[in-house]
């Protein structure tokens, strides 16, 4: 419920925000090599990860793939932890997409991302879900796993 009242507040606040430019909105690069991700309430997000170059986003890569395509970053804002990301995507599933994520961590050893998205259901009324990841390094990424690309956990 907290974190549906910190959503209602970035959406009021955005009536009196001006937009802010997306490269501001991302998190630092991970460290290359192999990182495990894993997840307690989304079983499919579970695998690992060969990172490679400066150009990794892991909003990109962990939450929606094609963000810089088909998002639009309304506001962000650090916080103690880290900084929080709110933007408007649109999902070829459900339309118009609300999306707040919340990143922390050094993005060399670990990071943990909370990922809030509000979409408008099939019954008309708004509906929410939300999950989170934390990635672990795990050393060099093995021959079997090209940069780029994730293997999934069974």
């Amino acid at each position: 419920m907290n974190r549906l009242l910190r959503y209602a507040a970035y959406v009021v606040g955005l009536a009196v925000l001006p937009s802010i430019a997306t490269a501001a909105s991302e998190p630092p690069p991970r460290k290359a090599g192999l990182w495990v991700v894993t997840s307690k309430d989304n079983p499919f997000a579970n695998w690992s990860a060969c990172v490679g170059d400066s150009n990794d986003n892991v909003i990109d890569s962990d939450i929606w793939d094609n963000f810089a395509k088909e998002c639009q970053v309304a506001h962000t804002e650090k916080t103690a932890d880290g900084q929080t990301v709110f933007a408007y995507c649109e999902s070829g599933l459900t339309g118009k997409v609300k999306l707040l994520v919340e990143f922390s961590g050094d993005f060399q050893k670990d990071y943990h991302l909370e990922s809030t998205t509000v979409f408008t259901g099939k019954t008309g009324q708004e509906e929410g879900q939300t999950f989170t990841i934390d990635g672990h390094y795990a050393g060099a990424c093995p021959a079997d796993l090209p940069v780029g690309k994730k293997k999934m956990a069974r």
